[in-house]
């Protein structure tokens, strides 16, 4: 994933006058070992939410954003999987989106409308309950950015 990153990282700063810059979360599913293994470039922290615990764990930033460094440094990091652990990417337009007095949805309030989706799972799928709360905060000003989530359930 390290040899990606790299690449990734110089085609874009080939183009790009170093002002210019992408963030991404790389992570690949290791099923056998029950292993995430991640790189996270300047991305939102993913959250992966551990269903024997009900504890979060924020899968960091491990590295500048690429694009901007013309040797890109990076570390590679793992998380051990459970079955039922769910893990929630996003884009910063869930985080970033806007109440009429200016507030943004946040991190926070996406940890806690995750957390009481989760804990107990039923109903409609998670993203249609997101959607809902992001719409209802933001109720007038919107998304003004891409608003995109990803929800990954393992059940091995």
């Amino acid at each position: 994933m390290l040899e990606i990153v790299g690449r990734l990282n110089r085609g874009i700063l080939s183009v790009s006058d170093g002002e210019h810059y992408v963030t991404l979360l790389l992570a690949e599913l290791d099923a056998h070992e029950r292993t995430l293994h991640y790189v996270n470039c300047g991305h939102n922290p993913a959250l992966l939410f551990r269903s024997e615990t009900g504890k979060v764990t924020r899968l960091d930033s491990s590295c500048a954003p690429i694009g901007i460094f013309s040797e890109q440094v990076c570390e590679l990091a793992s998380a051990g999987l459970a079955a039922g652990d769910v893990l929630v990417l996003y884009t910063d337009g869930v985080t970033e989106a806007q109440n009429d007095l200016g507030e943004e949805f946040g991190t926070d309030r996406l940890f806690s409308s995750s957390r009481a989706r989760f804990f107990p799972v039923g109903g409609k799928p998670y993203e249609h309950y997101l959607q809902q709360c992001v719409r209802c905060f933001a109720t007038r000003v919107g998304c003004t950015d891409d608003a995109t989530v990803l929800v990954v359930k393992w059940q091995f």
